[in-house]
């Protein structure tokens, strides 16, 4: 497959999934891994990144915050807490 070109040379291709928690936290990360690297996968991108975002006023932001890598099936995916 050809590589894109853009303006400044090669195209990144790199998915960025957005979530709010609403049920639990590993609910959300089992379905945002499968939804993100299906993305990933139809676009070919090099990078996938789940992002979750806690709008629960009772945690604090130490909670809030954190990072940890995961698998879903053959790609490593970024799983980040705000």
């Amino acid at each position: 497959m050809d590589e894109a070109q853009g303006f400044y040379g090669p195209v990144q291709r790199i998915v960025i999934e957005l979530k709010i928690l609403r049920q639990s936290l590993q609910t959300t990360i089992s379905e945002g891994l499968l939804q993100t690297a299906d993305y990933a996968a139809r676009c070919n991108a090099a990078e996938a990144h789940l992002v979750i975002f806690n709008r629960d006023p009772q945690i604090s932001w130490d909670n809030k915050i954190w990072q940890r890598d995961e698998m879903h099936g053959e790609r490593a995916m970024g799983v980040w807490g705000s």
